[in-house]
């Protein structure tokens, strides 16, 4: 991403970095990194396994800026530690193609619009061009020895709390697995604050839809409410919560999210049944 440049300077350019000892500091150990043709702030950070916003600092660059081909920035490598939790932990790309938009993209590569959006930096409403190159985000999971799959940090605090408001609805197991694996694929089980049109939250819940006030469906537990629908949920038509799904109880796990959700394939949902069932067990029988 250029940074914004005035008419009299050349589209090439950064903005002068201050010269003062902190930056100078900051700068000792950083290497030139020459853009290539699509190259975004976000791949060269994930390439160099930094954050987008170390990147943008040491080049004087701001969130709107974009990059040029040709175009040297500064990218200082971090010292090997274990990787934190994140929205993603494997990045794939993605070049746009004539027509697509995030949410094709998404959808094409098995992922939630939201997380798209925020693996890129962008917002809600955004729009792309062919030939751009977008991060496409895989859930930062951990596998155990035996295959499993672990959550940890903010994925697991969210998952305890569906499974914490399914128990209290009196929702059986199978219900619970259903909501974990909604959650899962529609925002990795990140509560984020933005999605396609007005989605918000776990559960990529839209106020437009039925779904319930914007602000109540960023907390948690009233977004899990919701999913699980029934009696004081306070959800309306067109949107319907699972426990008001007739028959759910008989349906595959994919296909009853995907009556909850409308949002992936059956098949979507249902590829994250065995490790939901593990998220289950693990978190109401933890081991000491």
């Amino acid at each position: 991403m250029a940074a914004p440049v005035d008419g009299d300077r050349d589209a090439r350019a950064l903005r002068p970095l201050p010269d003062d000892e902190p930056m100078r500091r900051a700068r000792e150990g950083a290497l030139e990194v020459e853009v290539g043709p699509g190259d975004t702030v976000f791949d060269i950070a994930a390439r160099y396994g930094v954050s987008t916003a170390s990147v943008l600092a040491l080049n004087g660059l701001g969130w709107r800026s974009t990059l040029t081909a040709g175009q040297t920035v500064l990218v200082k490598p971090v010292e090997a530690r274990p990787a934190p939790v994140s929205v993603a932990d494997e990045l794939h790309r993605h070049r746009v193609s004539e027509d697509e938009t995030v949410s094709s993209i998404a959808q094409r590569h098995g992922v939630a619009t939201a997380a798209v959006l925020l693996a890129n930096g962008l917002s809600r409403g955004s729009t792309v061009r062919a030939g751009q190159q977008l991060v496409i985000p895989v859930p930062n999971l951990r596998r155990t020895g035996s295959g499993a799959v672990t959550l940890t940090g903010e994925m697991r605090e969210n998952a305890a709390v569906i499974v914490t408001v399914g128990r209290e609805a009196g929702v059986p197991d199978d219900g619970i697995v259903v909501a974990l694996t909604a959650a899962m694929q529609d925002s990795s089980l990140h509560n984020l604050p933005f999605g396609e049109g007005d989605a918000v939250g776990l559960f990529q819940q839209r106020p437009s839809l039925g779904w319930g006030d914007e602000l109540a469906l960023l907390e948690p537990r009233a977004a899990a409410t919701a999913f699980f629908g029934g009696a004081g949920s306070g959800v309306v038509a067109p949107a319907t919560g699972l426990l008001d799904v007739g028959g759910w109880e008989f349906m595959a796990v994919g296909e009853a999210a995907h009556a909850v959700q409308r949002l992936a394939s059956p098949a979507a949902y249902g590829k994250w049944e065995r490790a939901a069932r593990g998220w289950l067990h693990e978190i109401e029988h933890p081991r000491g």
